[in-house]
């Protein structure tokens, strides 16, 4: 009787890993080459490259991040021993990690440069914002790269 729900827990983690994966690779990505790039841009250019960027990511990354928290929260219930379950609960909080720094950090932030942008004023400030911006997608890419580790980690533990 357990044989299924091992396959379940499985493709389970599979999921999860990709999730992570993907969190992890596009966050690191934006952190290692499209922030360097925006904190040199002029105010106007930054603010328009800025908000060009952001359809490229959402929806896909907060639904990427939707799985990852469901099947992360799976699998910190179904996985084969308390180790395992323990270190997936670990890299579901990375998960979670990423969640919270997008939505009451980065999020709120994208729209008030998209309020600046309508409005058609940059105000003097926005050296500040920019700054703050780029260290809370920092927070959130060591958040999406723990999540994976931990995730292949508790792979290893359930499997290996």
């Amino acid at each position: 009787m357990s044989e299924p729900v091992d396959a379940l827990t499985a493709a389970l983690a599979v999921v999860f890993v990709l999730c992570t994966g993907v969190l992890a690779g596009a966050l690191v990505a934006v952190e290692r080459a499209v922030v360097p790039m925006l904190l040199r841009l002029p105010r106007q250019t930054w603010s328009q490259v800025h908000r060009l960027l952001d359809p490229g990511f959402d929806p896909l990354m907060p639904t990427v991040n939707k799985v990852a928290l469901g099947t992360g929260l799976a699998l910190v219930v179904l996985a084969p021993g308390a180790a395992a379950r323990a270190v997936f609960g670990a890299a579901l909080a990375g998960v979670a990690g990423v969640a919270l720094v997008s939505e009451l950090r980065n999020v709120r932030m994208n729209r008030r440069i998209d309020a600046w942008a309508d409005a058609g004023e940059i105000p003097d400030a926005w050296h500040g914002l920019r700054a703050r911006w780029a260290r809370a997608n920092a927070w959130r890419t060591a958040s999406a790269v723990f999540a994976f580790c931990a995730a292949l980690g508790a792979c290893w533990i359930a499997w290996g």
